[in-house]
């Protein structure tokens, strides 16, 4: 049985894109299976409109009449409200389904996994930055520590320019501070708690099960945006949630902030998403059009 299953979903990629994910996913993988002796699953649900997916070792491709089959059983359970709505919450939770780790990986498809070789300084400064091999930081932080789920940092992968990566620091430090904060509700409304971006968070298998059983679902498929922290924040009701420098991702930031005046453009997409952080549940049925 693997320990860590990885669970994306992928919908209108480029090739490119995908290619370099899965060449990064398979050495971070075979990194930390070497030393360890643990092994790593990946659950790839097709939501339609992708390229032929490369070769990809130890994975399970769902395919998107399969994803299309448990879209229109959401709408016939009343899970969401629309035939036609669409969202990465539905690829994720169908995902989790056939996940046999008990550590459950949900990565973005376009983000990558620090390896802790050589490679990885193609996306950082090695001057600056120090990460290990993603799977092995978070396998031990859950061995050692009394964690339901994890965040790793974060840097752009598509700009190595030193404002990028400030702004991108800007996140984690907001990231690693709502992992110290407990869950907080407002009239059963989501305000407060751990807060980590969909593009990347560990968590374990047996409390996910739990929350799936409570809720239906992990993530809202009734949300579009913001779904991450609300499910991170449900997560931090079971119990601790960790922050992990250490355990590096590697995100492509320009589709969210456009590449001139870096520091500027980031302070306005904080701006903009202020309202969806605190009050996701303010925003179903609305599209990710939060970009600057």
């Amino acid at each position: 049985m693997p320990l860590f299953s990885v669970v994306t979903t992928a919908k209108k990629e480029e090739s490119k894109v995908v290619e370099e994910t899965f060449q990064n996913w398979e050495l971070a993988k075979e990194v930390f299976e070497k030393k360890s002796g643990k092994k790593v699953e990946f659950i790839i649900v097709d939501a339609g409109n992708n390229p032929r997916f490369p070769k990809l070792k130890d994975s399970f491709l769902i395919n998107q009449k399969i994803y299309e089959d448990y879209r229109k059983l959401l709408y016939s359970l009343g899970q969401i409200k629309y035939k036609s709505w669409d969202c990465p919450s539905i690829g994720r939770n169908l995902g989790f389904k056939y996940c046999k780790g008990s550590i459950v990986i949900f990565q973005d498809i376009d983000t990558l996994f620090s390896t802790g070789t050589e490679a990885d300084f193609n996306y950082i400064n090695p001057n600056l930055d120090v990460y290990k091999n993603y799977f092995e930081v978070m396998y031990k932080a859950f061995k050692s520590k009394k964690i339901v789920g994890a965040s790793p940092s974060a840097r752009a992968c598509d700009s190595k320019k030193i404002t990028r990566r400030i702004a991108i620091m800007g996140e984690n430090y907001t990231v690693w501070l709502s992992t110290k904060i407990p869950t907080l509700k407002i009239n059963k409304i989501f305000v407060g708690g751990p807060s980590i971006p969909g593009f990347s968070v560990a968590v374990l298998k047996e409390v996910s099960s739990k929350i799936y059983q409570k809720n239906g679902f992990l993530f809202d498929p009734e949300l579009a945006i913001a779904e991450d922290h609300k499910f991170s924040r449900t997560l931090g009701e079971y119990g601790k949630v960790s922050y992990e420098k250490e355990a590096g991702v590697f995100t492509r930031t320009t589709k969210r902030v456009a590449p001139r005046f870096d520091l500027l453009r980031s302070l306005l997409y904080a701006a903009k998403w202020a309202i969806p952080y605190f009050y996701p549940d303010f925003f179903k049925y609305r599209k990710h059009v939060l970009s600057v």
